[in-house]
């Protein structure tokens, strides 16, 4: 019996000191930065930390005052954020990294991984912070599967007035013809979510803004459908409706 259990004592160090030891995944923090972020006076932390893959970063670790920290990894990598949005829109903190923008509601949270080789937007990821929790509420990646590929953000605003942030994006349209004082191209309209803990297409907002400052011809991307784009800045107007034949 004595040699039983020795011989179970041998296996079983045996089979412990062939195992590989796991390795620890190290992340080297790139940016630690300051700010309010639930409207209590005091000052949370944000700290943006890669472990050596592609991008800029690749994780964010959140920490309000008095609460738990939390951490989100990407699928793939964040980047820097669109230079062109962050010129249009004022970023709660000093950094290209991601963008920031509170109500006295909630707080939204922007990550751009940039676009891939063929234009596409490789990852973007929306954190909100309501009620003092802290959740990713958009995040499709890049895939086949994704419905969602955010090319051109273009703004995060209140559109109702009620505390509630909207994230407006659009995909990149192409030009095909140069009139006399515009250009004609492909329908590209713009599309609104309000974040909320479920970030969803709201259909009625994105109809109301595309009439407002494009032109509403449904909810899709369409080559078929050619608009006129003024050279002066101008609102565009539907040109031609091209159907398919059958």
């Amino acid at each position: 019996m004595r040699n039983y259990l020795l011989l179970i004592l041998l296996v079983t160090n045996i089979s412990a000191w062939s195992q590989k030891p796991q390795k620890t995944t190290v992340y080297k923090t790139i940016r630690t930065l300051y700010t309010d972020l639930n409207n209590d006076g005091k000052m949370d932390m944000i700290i943006l930390s890669d472990n050596g893959l592609d991008g800029s970063f690749n994780r964010i670790t959140i920490k309000l005052a008095g609460f738990q920290k939390q951490s989100f990894k990407a699928k793939q990598y964040w980047a820097n954020f669109d230079s062109l949005f962050l010129k249009r829109n004022k970023n709660l903190v000093h950094s290209n990294l991601l963008f920031i923008k509170k109500t006295n509601k909630h707080t939204a949270i922007l990550l751009w991984g940039g676009l891939d080789g063929a234009g596409y937007g490789i990852e973007f990821s929306i954190i909100n912070i309501e009620n003092n929790k802290v959740k990713m509420v958009f995040d499709p990646g890049n895939s086949k599967n994704d419905a969602i590929d955010v090319e051109c953000p273009t703004s995060l605003v209140d559109l109702k007035g009620d505390g509630r942030l909207c994230f407006i994006f659009k995909g990149i349209g192409e030009f095909d013809k140069i009139l006399k004082h515009g250009k004609t191209g492909s329908y590209t309209p713009y599309w609104v979510y309000p974040v909320y803990d479920s970030c969803k297409l709201n259909k009625p907002l994105t109809k109301a803004y595309n009439e407002k400052h494009y032109v509403f011809a449904g909810y899709d991307y369409s080559e078929n459908i050619s608009i006129y784009y003024p050279d002066n800045g101008g609102k565009p107007r539907i040109w031609k409706i091209t159907h398919n034949k059958e």
